[in-house]
């Protein structure tokens, strides 16, 4: 029932063919308040498994010092469960070595107990607070010993051939660590799977899921009982991110960013967990929640809204302070802002261009420049809405360059007279730089 917040190929610091591998990764997505971390794990020499990205030139690290920093790092930000999501590629011996790891490592934080026979959804995110869960594939219940994967978790995305796994052995061991998330490859919708059972989608897969009406409704009453996880495709070896905001919409909880990327979707995802504390987790609407509830992720929503009333929302953009020049730009010519202002959200709200404004432009003024601008946005949905603001230079010759940006959920905003502080699209704040706005919100039914 809950959004996570989830990074992808987390060891990587740069691109995904030649980029460098780094403990220090780990460290920074957790202080930034993660809870689904990757490890890509393959065969080691001296017995020791490593974590890279296969088939690549990128450097190795090695599992058991990833697994000392998650000891120590994985609850810093936040007490709510943080889950590993392994990408197996060792051999049985090598796979025993991981479990030893993560159990003598981690000790009591890492959650080992069975599923109970009369359980029949997953527990609370509450209940496993200080707890670390393992996503990985398991053994049938049958097997007594290393078998063969006959129920993989398989590469759903036709293009992300980096990922594709020939069936192989698991260990016992490791397999005796998974309970609540269990790797599966996914059935098709008309397959119910156990709620633990977890399968992966690549982006093509989910673009193609979310295109077609129809399976895009069953996509949403799937993420009401069991988890999906959504990666960007393979051909982003840039480390680019795949538009995050339209799984969120369908209600999928794990969609996983490459943290390392300073861009718009790292900024949204950042504006979607700063609520909560920053713990990682977000109650979904109850519409994601409640497979009786009519509800399409794809225009029109067809919601109920007597239940779920539309938002008429105002912002008025009344000034400035301190806005910066652009990155790298110590002296020159004073900018010339002005503010973008756009609701992401579901379709019927992110593809309507009324949606879309803009302020004028004042010249000559980053120190205190007045707008007074009144913008009206009628928004559709509005637990799934974001209000973005970018500032920008306007340049007579070139690109308008971006000076800074605020992003913040419809949900979470007050209102009344309000500061925005300005960040970067790699999350750091360029205080004192700032938009004072004013906010009024009024419910339709």
């Amino acid at each position: 029932h809950y959004w996570i917040a989830s990074s992808h190929n987390t060891y990587l610091t740069g691109n995904q063919l030649t980029g460098e591998s780094s403990v220090n990764a780990y460290i920074t997505a957790l202080k930034q308040g993660c809870r689904c971390v990757e490890l890509d794990c393959h065969d080691g020499d001296d017995g020791e498994p490593i974590i890279y990205h296969g088939h690549t030139f990128t450097s190795k690290i090695l599992f058991k010092d990833v697994v000392e920093a998650l000891k120590t790092y994985a609850f810093e930000r936040s007490d709510f469960p943080l889950i590993l999501s392994i990408e197996n590629h060792c051999s049985i011996e090598q796979q025993d070595r991981m479990a030893k790891h993560l159990v003598t490592i981690l000790g009591d934080l890492l959650y080992t107990k069975g599923i109970k026979g009369d359980e029949k959804e997953l527990p609370s995110p509450m209940y496993l607070q200080r707890k670390i869960l393992v996503k990985s594939k398991r053994l049938s219940a049958c097997a007594t010993g290393n078998d063969n994967d006959n129920q993989s978790e398989s590469d759903d995305d036709e293009h992300d051939n980096s990922k594709k796994k020939k069936t192989k052995e698991i260990s016992k061991k490791l397999s005796d660590i998974v309970n609540y998330i269990h790797a599966v490859h996914f059935p098709g919708f008309n397959n119910d799977g156990a709620f633990f059972h977890m399968s992966s989608f690549g982006e093509s897969k989910t673009i193609k899921i979310l295109s077609d009406p129809e399976t895009a409704r069953d996509f949403v009453k799937y993420n009401t009982r069991q988890i999906s996880r959504i990666y960007p495709g393979a051909t982003r070896q840039d480390s680019s991110n795949m538009s995050i905001v339209e799984p969120w919409v369908a209600g999928c909880q794990i969609v996983s960013l490459n943290y390392q990327t300073d861009d718009l979707q790292n900024h949204l995802n950042r504006a979607m967990f700063t609520a909560n504390r920053g713990c990682g987790y977000i109650l979904k609407p109850e519409f994601l929640r409640d497979p009786s509830l009519a509800y399409s992720p794809t225009s029109p929503s067809g919601l109920d809204r007597t239940k779920f009333p539309t938002l008429n929302l105002s912002v008025e953009i009344l000034s400035g302070q301190h806005i910066p020049r652009p990155q790298g730009v110590e002296k020159g010519e004073v900018v010339d802002p002005y503010v973008q202002i756009q609701i992401h959200g579901h379709p019927d709200d992110s593809n309507d261009t009324e949606n879309h404004k803009g302020t004028k432009i004042i010249d000559n003024n980053g120190f205190n420049p007045t707008w007074k601008e009144d913008f009206t946005f009628n928004i559709k949905v509005p637990e799934l809405a974001f209000l973005d603001l970018k500032v920008k230079d306007h340049s007579h010759t070139g690109k308008d360059q971006h000076l800074g940006s605020y992003a913040i959920r419809v949900m979470d905003m007050q209102e009344g007279y309000r500061r925005a502080y300005l960040v970067d699209y790699s999350g750091k704040q360029l205080k004192p730089a700032s938009l004072f706005v004013k906010i009024s919100k009024r419910w339709s039914k």
